[in-house]
């Protein structure tokens, strides 16, 4: 059965202990995707290049970046030298890691238009270069995962026209799990999962039904709501939103650590 991995680009998520935890469970026999993130790495960047990002909001309150046409080359870098040094670091522990660009296997619709909230007033934006996923490829992926090999996925998608989308990463590791039909689909990032209260880790949600999410969703802030969203649209018997930043992540997430989501 093949499980999917989504390790956060945010700013204080742990990639180290997460990558050694993830090459025990693979040396183990066991078959995994890496789907990473890498929005702390493209904000440096834009920064070092003088084009700061602009993070937009929908007025249904999804957080995203603005794409424009100089902003998805940065990111292309930023994807391109974070997937190529996990991609490193797997190897090293010897595992037989393979970094796929995006655009090789995620397919997305470019988005004709952006609602947005600006200075309070809700605005309409076109030249952005973010897609709605439409696919990935099945069967690339599970042609690697046959031959022994573990795909590292980068969050950039293939467009109509033959232009590179940012797509969002939580979504591109969701619609992977379900293209393969994977057992568990499990997300690290820089908190320990679903929070009543953001500032007070103790406040933690353990776990709900599949079916319970929508009455969830005012809790969940920022970047959690976009996860409650993969959470649907990958439908696997287990979802798990868990902390990143302690010892050996993912076996402490696949022991209950976290919020589980179950279908």
């Amino acid at each position: 059965m093949t499980n999917v991995l989504k390790l956060g680009g945010g700013k204080g998520v742990e990639h180290g202990a997460p990558l050694r935890n993830l090459a025990e469970r693979v040396s183990g026999g066991e078959r995994w995707v890496l789907v990473h993130g890498a929005s702390d790495s493209a904000n440096t960047l834009g920064e070092q290049l003088g084009h700061p990002p602009q993070l937009i909001t929908s007025p249904g309150g999804h957080v995203s970046r603005y794409n424009d046409a100089r902003t998805i080359d940065i990111y292309a870098m930023a994807t391109a030298a974070v997937n190529q040094a996990l991609v490193a670091e797997l190897c090293g522990y010897g595992t037989k890691a393979v970094g796929l660009g995006g655009p090789a296997i995620v397919r997305a619709e470019r988005k004709a238009a952006i609602r947005a909230i600006r200075d309070g007033r809700q605005v309409v934006i076109r030249d952005d270069y973010s897609g709605k996923i439409s696919g990935v490829d099945a069967a690339l992926l599970n042609a690697l995962l046959d031959a022994g090999f573990m795909p590292v996925v980068a969050p950039l998608a293939l467009g109509a026209e033959g232009e590179r989308l940012n797509v969002d990463g939580d979504l591109v590791a969701a619609t992977i799990a379900k293209a393969l039909g994977a057992e568990s689909l499990v997300i690290l990032s820089n908190v320990p999962g679903l929070l009543r209260d953001v500032s007070d880790p103790a406040s933690l949600i353990g776990g709900f039904g599949l079916g319970q999410v929508p009455a969830y969703e005012s809790v969940a802030g920022g970047r959690m709501k976009k996860k409650l969203l993969a959470a649907q649209e990958a439908a696997v018997g287990r979802f798990i939103m868990a902390d990143s930043r302690i010892e050996r992540p993912l076996d402490a997430a696949l022991a209950g650590g976290g919020t589980h989501i179950t279908r």
